[in-house]
């Protein structure tokens, strides 16, 4: 017959084996076997063709802004009225290719194709806008800023001579089309911009035989250059951050090392175990720089709670210590920078006076909104935010709000040509949004579930094998002789 202190031992033992094995099992073997099966390498099949094709279709919708009362860009008494026409909506297809993959890093690009799928009551991409002429104003402002002062004046009222012969005006109208993909001629400022870059020195990049602009022209069936991010392989808590963007590790828009700084992901993918009291970065190409995201509140999509990050207003407060580098002229003189809400696009965009902002100034100075009517800003609708999964950080909605404008001043020419007032001008914003689909939201589900069983699995097993050894010790006690 077996002893008590057999006994003892035995229950003892059994004890210490089931901490072993799932300390093992939970802590070292499972992590392992999980974090492997997350990492992005052509090894990993499904979470490959995931990320290089995602399943989850990705929409973006155009509005646009038509001035009914611009007729007369001499008159600055007007308070010119906007109003917005749209969605005009297409689908994104978004695909990567050229992946190589080398020490723990994806090299890729992404193609993004954009295919118009009109929504029910859409006005059609020929229905016409008046808006500021875009090229007009970068002319003008290309002789302001960089023709030298004694030409400036001159070569304003010849452009605007020039353009006014070929009927180019400071305000336009045209299709939604040409103002989205399509593009119109440039060939009326071919001339303009030869004699430009004669009588200034200034080199300005090569156009081509049949020139166009439109705000999206050149665009459809790009990609936005080539990335280099963390596949997991280094630590799944790097997973997703970009590493270099062009083969360089920084940009050089800003002429300033934290400015130019490459901080985050892309915004498709995220490290998994969310940190809610952390900023999560996300580098754009559109906006030239990185921006972040602070934690507001959790959401429910499709069954999953998300935790909610939005981009606070601060991100676009040129007068924020952080955002001065963002100013052009702040070390010049800081009341040159643009009131909160406003990023000026000139340092990555050749000089051109384009602007960015949430849709309809939402969070900007409200001199911007006061300048107009017809503009209404709105949290619910003209907020930028994205929701993640807080084990996986698995995107499961993402909502990306920008409004392009054009900084419209009166620059050098006469006021008799053009008096309309200084102002952001508002030309269109776009809403391009992802939502994690029914079975990709099942999918997500599940493996939330098993990472759930296995936590609250491993923790029971290591409770009843600490149970084991203290009933082993107690029994020890009572069957030691006294």
């Amino acid at each position: 017959m077996v002893s008590g202190i057999v006994k003892t031992g035995i229950v003892a033992a059994v004890g210490v084996v089931v901490i072993v094995l799932s300390s093992t099992l939970g802590w070292i073997l499972v992590p392992d076997i999980a974090t492997s099966e997350a990492i992005i390498t052509a090894d990993n099949e499904a979470v490959f063709a995931a990320w290089s094709s995602p399943p989850v279709p990705v929409y973006i919708d155009f509005f646009l802004f038509n001035c009914t009362n611009c007729e007369d860009p001499t008159d600055q008494d007007v308070v010119l009225h906007l109003d917005q026409l749209g969605p005009f909506s297409f689908t994104e297809g978004r695909i990567k290719y050229g992946v190589i993959e080398e020490n723990g890093l994806l090299t890729y690009r992404e193609n993004i194709t954009y295919f118009h799928t009109p929504g029910v009551g859409e006005l059609g991409l020929d229905v016409e806008v008046v808006t500021v002429n875009p090229v007009y104003f970068t002319l003008a402002s290309l002789i302001s800023d960089l023709a030298p002062e004694d030409l400036a004046d001159g070569l304003s009222i010849i452009m605007h001579n020039k353009l006014d012969e070929e009927d180019e005006k400071p305000f336009m109208k045209r299709k939604v089309r040409e103002m989205l993909f399509d593009g119109w001629s440039l060939k009326p400022y071919i001339k303009i911009l030869e004699s430009f870059q004669n009588e200034t020195g200034v080199e300005l990049p090569p156009l081509p035989a049949d020139p166009k602009f439109g705000f999206f022209y050149g665009r459809n069936g790009t990609n936005l250059g080539e990335f280099k991010i963390e596949s997991g392989a280094n630590g799944l808590d790097q997973l997703g951050f970009i590493r270099t963007w062009n083969g360089n590790e920084s940009v050089d828009y800003w002429n300033d090392t934290y400015c130019n700084m490459i901080n985050g992901t892309d915004g498709a993918i995220y490290p998994p175990l969310v940190d809610t009291s952390e900023k999560v970065y996300i580098f754009t190409p559109d906006l030239c720089r990185s921006v972040y995201a602070t934690y507001e509140r959790d959401v429910e999509t499709e069954g999953i709670i998300g935790n909610r990050f939005t981009v606070p207003e601060i991100v676009f407060n040129t007068y924020d210590p952080e955002n001065l580098c963002y100013c052009p002229d702040h070390k010049i003189d800081p009341d040159l920078c643009f009131s909160t809400g406003i990023l000026d696009m000139r340092p990555c965009l050749f000089g051109a006076p384009v602007l960015l902002s949430t849709p309809h100034f939402y969070m900007g100075d409200e001199k911007y909104v006061k300048a107009f009517t017809g503009l209404a800003p709105n949290k619910e609708w003209h907020e930028t935010h994205f929701d993640l999964e807080p084990l996986l950080g698995v995107p499961i909605f993402a909502s990306k709000r920008l409004q392009l404008n054009v900084d419209v001043r009166k620059y050098k020419v006469p006021p008799r040509l053009l008096n309309i007032n200084d102002t952001v001008f508002p030309i269109l914003w776009i809403n391009e949004t992802a939502k994690l689909d029914q079975p990709s939201a099942q999918d997500v589900n599940k493996a939330v579930n098993v990472i759930d069983a296995l936590n609250i699995s491993r923790w029971c097993f290591l409770a009843a094998g600490i149970a084991l050894v203290i009933a082993g010790f107690v029994m020890l006690i009572i069957y030691l002789p006294r």
